[in-house]
């Protein structure tokens, strides 16, 4: 029969840490730093560009949007209205500016609209 010294108890084995072994992050951080270690190229303010980009343009474009997506820093508009289309193709230039503008410099390189 086992005696209760026989037991290790966690007091026993985990350290205490120290204030500079231990700081809180944001999980973005820790999350990018963890696949830049690994070397995979990760892009996790998607959702901010999206919500910038239906900030800048309107209820009314986020309604007439059928997809939209960031991939490798380009904003790809699905939109159902070949009207608004071509609205948005001469507006695209600045609303990227004023995306960049927001969030800094090189988030986005270029909108696609389709």
């Amino acid at each position: 029969m086992r005696s209760a010294k026989d037991f290790i108890f966690e007091e026993d084995y985990v350290k205490p840490r120290g204030v500079s072994e231990a700081s809180e992050q944001p999980i973005k951080n820790v999350m990018e730093k963890f696949f830049e270690s690994l070397g995979i190229a990760a892009d996790f303010n998607q959702e901010e560009i999206i919500k910038t980009w239906e900030e800048l343009t309107g209820e009314f474009i986020k309604k007439l949007t059928k997809k939209i997506y960031v991939e490798d820093k380009v904003l790809y508009v699905h939109v159902n209205s070949p009207a608004l289309k071509s609205e948005l193709m001469m507006l695209r230039t600045s609303v990227c500016d004023r995306i960049n503008e927001r969030m800094g410099e090189n988030t986005l390189k270029f909108i696609y609209i389709k």
